[in-house]
């Protein structure tokens, strides 16, 4: 083996040209691949943490022939008993619309008691202005995302109408919040009680929902919900399955990518392997009437192939790092209403740089395996006589 690797290397030294084609190739796919897992890990890891974060983790809707839940203290009692669980808040839903002076929008509102709500969803860390315990201590009170209060042209401590069918109640702006999802454009906060007169429908709530220590637990606490009761009990994942569809299908699109990439890199290397072979048909003749095996001439050329790898892999490694922290320094900004997530974020996993090196020493040890076969496969005395 090592004068093959000898040879090898003599061989990359004599045609610099050549093997800096082949680490231009490589490092290029390299570098490409690893910005873009590092794009798709950022884009999938900030959609499910937003998911999570800014969604209930345990979802109990009311029974198939019913649209409140009645019984919902007992079922939030229920909740707190399995261990875990660290919030429960039960909540009021519903649709309206929203008015001041001349502006008009669709809302949807949410009747919560405060204190539960903000220890489920920490909507105090999503506060502009206000204290969320007004709606606590103020029936008529209500906290608005930002992006409906621009569209209304409202501001703090203002009135507006809540309507919904019939009723139309007159509500002062306690405060503001921003989560940076489209929630901002249309969710108002609202007391329990005060959805509850909207409703006309009773001491009723449309969920009672919970956050649990470990997320990968829910399922079987929804299982376990679903045979005690006849109450839907759902998980974030069955609530959130479309997003989590559509990261599965990105990750399978992006495997196509990843192997275009590859195999692009690969044909050209291919190509210059070939080149090389054809240029030392005679040397390779020579190497072969002085005893080297077909064995050996294979290797030297694999050899030749694998060598260009490791620099290869760093140099795309480091690539896609000086890429990644480039684009990470201008903040692009996402509408969330279409990606669900503010900003793009970039996450460069160490495990992707380990990928880098597995991709530079594949894709060279494909790309090498055909022109070493063929120059292996080469007979020495036509090999001599042809140059």
């Amino acid at each position: 083996m090592m004068y093959e690797f000898s040879i090898a290397q003599r061989h990359i030294l004599r045609n610099p040209r050549m093997a800096l084609f082949t680490v231009a190739a490589v490092t290029l796919a390299v570098a490409i691949i690893v910005l873009f897992m590092g794009i798709m890990s950022g884009f999938q890891e900030e959609i499910i943490t937003t998911t999570v974060e800014n969604n209930p983790h345990i979802y109990i809707q009311p029974k198939e022939d019913e649209n409140y839940i009645y019984l919902y203290r007992t079922v939030s009692n229920i909740l707190w008993a399995y261990p875990g669980v660290e919030a429960v808040s039960a909540r009021l839903a519903g649709k309206g619309a929203a008015k001041y002076k001349d502006e008009v929008r669709a809302i949807s509102f949410l009747g919560v008691n405060p204190e539960d709500e903000d220890r489920m969803m920490d909507v105090r860390s999503d506060i502009i202005s206000g204290d969320f315990q007004d709606l606590e201590r103020r029936k008529y009170a209500a906290f608005i995302g930002t992006g409906l209060a621009e569209k209304l042209k409202i501001d703090l401590e203002d009135d507006f109408t809540l309507t919904r069918g019939n009723i139309s109640l007159r509500i002062k702006v306690a405060g503001l919040f921003e989560t940076g999802t489209a929630a901002d454009d249309s969710l108002i906060y609202i007391p329990l009680m005060l959805a509850q007169d909207l409703i006309e429908m009773g001491d009723v709530v449309s969920e009672v929902d919970a956050k649990v220590a470990d997320i990968y637990q829910v399922s079987l606490i929804t299982a376990d919900l679903n045979r005690r009761f006849a109450y839907d009990s759902k998980s974030w994942q069955d609530m959130n399955a479309d997003i989590l569809n559509l990261i599965e299908t990105q990750r399978v699109f992006a495997w196509i990518f990843y192997l275009l990439i590859f195999a692009i890199a690969g044909f050209g290397i291919a190509n210059t392997m070939i080149m090389i072979v054809s240029r030392r048909t005679r040397e390779i003749g020579i190497l072969m009437a002085m005893g080297a095996t077909r064995r050996s001439i294979l290797k030297v050329f694999i050899l030749e192939s694998l060598i260009l790898a490791p620099p290869s892999a760093l140099m795309g490694g480091i690539l896609a790092y000086l890429s990644a922290q480039l684009i990470m320094s201008y903040e692009i900004e996402l509408p969330s209403e279409i990606y669900m997530i503010s900003k793009m974020t970039i996450s460069m996993k160490p495990e992707f740089f380990v990928w880098a090196v597995g991709i530079a020493l594949t894709v060279n040890f494909v790309a090498g395996l055909y022109p070493a076969w063929k120059a292996s496969r080469m007979d020495p005395v036509v090999a001599i006589g042809s140059a």
